[in-house]
């Protein structure tokens, strides 16, 4: 089983809303499916770890903000790096509305679009609950295309320095500290600990070299490696596969210099 192959699957980013006893609490979710077109239907899958799974499991309705490619970091950092459990983290956060179902939601540049649903059937998977519902309201907030991970790692989360620790190699989160704990989950993502690769040191980033793409100039740093094609932070350019390409002209090592 390579792990590494279920990264290549396609996931969007959305803020997932509740609302419980006159609370509002929200968190970060990767899964929304349309499953059938009449009637309108929607699919979440949801860790249980969160507390806005909860808030769902008992009241039945949700609300999801798709995260659009304008969305600052901040967004990720509020509702997907803390838990309501601790913090409130609604009340107060700018370009909050409330939808036709009374739950707040995201509004802004930052939100492509809104969904609303009322649960009518839930299946445990486990460690999450695949929540099946029929939608209740559905609009477009703006013209901006979904963030996918792919956008988010590229374009929104702020470039780690190489200083040591473990980065998820699905959203780019990184937990600082020599040793990832056992059964540590993403907090942003909540993959596992096998979605976790370890960062080279200040030292050993010290020594780290750069190879230059000959034909279009594109960098490849030892430092960072280049995870999106399997290659992990850290890894020297005399250790990259022979049949490596450069990801943005598709010409192999050979084409390479060193800067």
């Amino acid at each position: 089983m390579d792990n590494s192959a279920f990264f290549k699957i396609g996931y969007g980013l959305y803020l997932l809303t509740a609302r419980e006893d006159g609370r509002d609490n929200g968190c970060i979710i990767n899964t929304l499916q349309q499953l059938t077109d009449e009637p309108k239907r929607i699919g979440i899958t949801v860790s249980k770890q969160n507390l806005t799974h909860d808030m769902v499991l008992r009241t039945g309705v949700f609300s999801v903000s798709a995260l659009s490619e304008a969305a600052g970091f901040d967004v990720f950092r509020h509702f997907g790096f803390q838990s309501g459990r601790d913090a409130e983290k609604v009340a107060g956060y700018p370009g909050m509305e409330r939808a036709a179902n009374g739950l707040a939601y995201l509004a802004g540049p930052g939100v492509s679009a809104l969904f609303s649903g009322r649960v009518f059937h839930t299946v445990d998977l486990g460690t999450h609950t695949l929540f099946l519902a029929d939608a209740t309201e559905a609009q477009v907030l703006s013209q901006t295309d979904t963030a996918s991970y792919t956008y988010y790692q590229r374009h929104i989360k702020p470039k780690p320095a190489a200083s040591g620790g473990w980065r998820c190699r699905v959203c780019g989160y990184v937990y600082h500290g020599e040793t990832l704990p056992e059964g540590f989950i993403c907090p942003l993502c909540k993959h596992g600990a096998s979605a976790f690769e370890k960062l080279p040191s200040r030292e050993e980033n010290s020594a780290m070299k750069k190879y230059v793409c000959d034909i279009c100039g594109y960098v490849y740093d030892e430092a960072a490696g280049d995870p999106d094609h399997g290659i992990a932070p850290g890894t020297k350019w005399e250790d990259v596969p022979e049949d490596y390409v450069c990801p943005l002209c598709g010409v192999g090592k050979d084409n390479f210099s060193e800067e």
